[in-house]
């Protein structure tokens, strides 16, 4: 499969595993845990919670609450259905370690389990000191990974000492991924958007149960990266989040991005069945639910990630054409969390209005040069009509070949694809990332706040490898976030919160990101940690621009403009409305 990191990733060794039934547990006196850490009981309406109590390097004590159970568990007949309110326990339940992972494409498969709708509460809040004042600012983390991979917890990568360090709650949760949470059949059997719904869900727990770990629930701010970014992007999209949260941080991804929409979901519905068994020859949607419900659920993994492998080609190349397991349109129904096209959404204003932060890394597929793409170089090179997207719907095979002359002869500058690997990394980071971030910031300030920004830095917190490329943008996807979240950064560094390890440039830009994420999420307006630049919005009259390098600046006029202005005038002469992603 050819795909790019997209978002945090685990280290798979040290995910704590226990049974099913482990998070319910008789009270008992906390003797100890991680480094010597103390226990810590609250009550939540559904019960007792027991997590643990330790401090940042910098000093601030936080409570830990992990893998705090927010939905029934999705197994048995809750198997591609929306998720389900969870019973309430009589014993206290053991927040003190880390559960299950929702199943996904190559990871541990004894780490994975359906039984996976988990969340993760950091608070700096003194939880002993009673009435405890509910004031705090709350941010929520939407994990990426391209709708098949990633998690909420900790082993994700997302530590959360950075943000106790600014006073803010730090919330990350698991979602079903891959066919579990993005199959669709296209009509009531299985609606699609699980994922989504267990997202939704997650933020309905934490307007109910916020105020127990000192977090005001109107002042929630959703954000994410890549898919979680994406993701983000839904959750403005659907009326039924609606009230959920106050502010929006989109880094790197959008529901308009070419990959993080599915329009051939029903197709590929049935080519999962086939992988599980290639006799299965079910016509309807009825039949395909029974055969999938009959079936463990490690036989539904398995297909999932030979299908990824195996079905993908230069012509349906996933992260420019739609993951196969990805968020749908659904039909209208009762219930749906999305049944209109995203873009005539953002269009006309039909969304969760917002202030919002949009941004984007330098150069984002520079991911792509860790994987053997020849075959797909020689592709653009001898057909170039594979390079006209999916969402344009150009349907006229003499037109699709024009069209594709026009896209190679404007990205290729004269070369070729495969004797250039800084135009293809370059072609690929504006048409799988760029056009859709710039795109939905452009929508979207017609109607409310949006603050762009472009990440520029390279430096040794980001684990950059410096000249990489040569002429490329050097930053790639996801190398913003170890300048925020906590986490094992390599075998010499083993935790980046020890600032001691980076040069002085690496530090300014982990202080401004902090800053600038937190007094957004605390005020909607985000202040540089030395408050010297001021971030000024979109309008409609001229694009403005954060440039995050060590030196923070304000650009005008769009990144990577003739690029962006090739792809809007080439949706605008050859693409057939409605528009869904872009």
């Amino acid at each position: 499969m050819s795909r790019l990191r997209l978002g945090i990733g685990f280290e798979q060794s040290s995910i704590n595993i226990e049974a099913t039934n482990s998070w319910k547990r008789t009270p008992t006196l906390y003797l100890g845990g991680p480094q010597g850490v103390n226990g810590i009981i609250i009550d939540i309406p559904d019960g007792k919670i027991e997590g643990i109590t330790n401090k940042t390097r910098a000093g601030t004590t936080y409570h830990s609450f992990l893998a705090i159970r927010y939905a029934q568990p999705p197994v048995g007949l809750l198997r591609f259905q929306p998720p389900h309110l969870v019973t309430p326990w009589n014993d206290t339940y053991d927040a003190t370690i880390e559960k299950h992972i929702c199943y996904q494409v190559n990871a541990d498969s004894l780490k994975e389990n359906e039984d996976c709708l988990f969340v993760n509460v950091f608070t700096p809040k003194n939880l002993t000191k009673y009435p405890i004042d509910s004031n705090l600012t709350v941010m929520v983390w939407i994990h990426g990974g391209g709708f098949i991979q990633g998690t909420g917890y900790t082993i994700g990568g997302v530590g959360p000492k950075f943000f106790m360090d600014e006073n803010v709650i730090l919330v990350a949760f698991n979602y079903r991924l891959g066919p579990f949470g993005f199959l669709s059949t296209g009509d009531d059997v299985i609606t699609g958007n699980l994922g989504l719904k267990d997202q939704m869900f997650a933020l309905k727990w934490v307007q109910k149960n916020i105020q127990y770990f000192g977090g005001d629930s109107e002042k929630v701010t959703i954000f994410g990266q890549s898919a979680g970014s994406a993701s983000v992007a839904y959750q403005l999209l659907s009326p039924q989040s609606k009230g959920l949260y106050r502010a929006a941080i989109l880094e790197s991804g959008s529901a308009l991005s070419p990959w993080a929409y599915q329009r051939y979901a029903k197709n590929i519905s049935y080519l999962t069945a086939k992988y599980i068994d290639a006799d299965f020859n079910g016509s309807n949607s009825e039949e395909l639910l029974d055969f999938l419900m009959a079936v463990p659920a490690s036989s539904i993994d398995k297909a999932s990630a030979t299908l990824n492998s195996e079905y993908e080609t230069p012509y349906n190349f996933q992260i420019s054409k739609g993951f196969f397991y990805a968020p749908v349109i659904e039909h209208e129904h009762e219930g749906a969390f999305l049944s209109e096209p995203m873009y005539e959404l953002f269009e006309f204003g039909r969304y969760n209005n917002v202030p919002v932060i949009i941004g984007m890394n330098a150069e984002e597929s520079l991911g792509l040069l860790e994987q053997n793409l020849t075959n797909l170089w020689k592709a653009y090179d001898d057909h170039p009509e594979v390079l006209v997207p999916f969402d344009m719907h150009v349907n006229d095979e003499k037109l699709t070949q024009v069209l594709g002359q026009k896209i190679y002869e404007f990205f290729s500058e004269g070369s070729s694809f495969e004797s250039s690997l800084a135009n293809s990394i370059k072609y690929h980071s504006v048409q799988d990332f760029d056009k859709a971030q710039l795109k939905q910031a452009e929508l979207m300030a017609k109607h409310t706040t949006v603050f762009f920004y472009e990440f520029v830095y390279s430096g040794l917190m980001g684990n950059n490898l410096k000249d990489r490329l040569k002429g490329t943008g050097n930053v790639t996807h996801a190398e913003e976030l170890n300048y925020m979240f906590s986490n094992w950064y390599s075998d010499d560094i083993p935790d980046n919160t020890n600032l001691s390890y980076f040069p002085d440039s690496d530090i300014k830009v982990h202080n401004n990101m902090m800053s600038l994420w937190t007094s957004f999420a605390k005020d909607l307006i985000p202040r540089s940690a030395d408050n010297d630049t001021v971030w000024e919005p979109v309008n409609m009259m001229e694009f403005k621009y954060l440039h995050i390098d060590e030196q923070l600046s304000m650009f005008y006029g769009h990144p990577k403009s003739a690029k962006y202005y090739f792809w809007n005038k080439f949706y605008e002469q050859y693409s057939l409305p409605p528009l869904d992603t872009f």
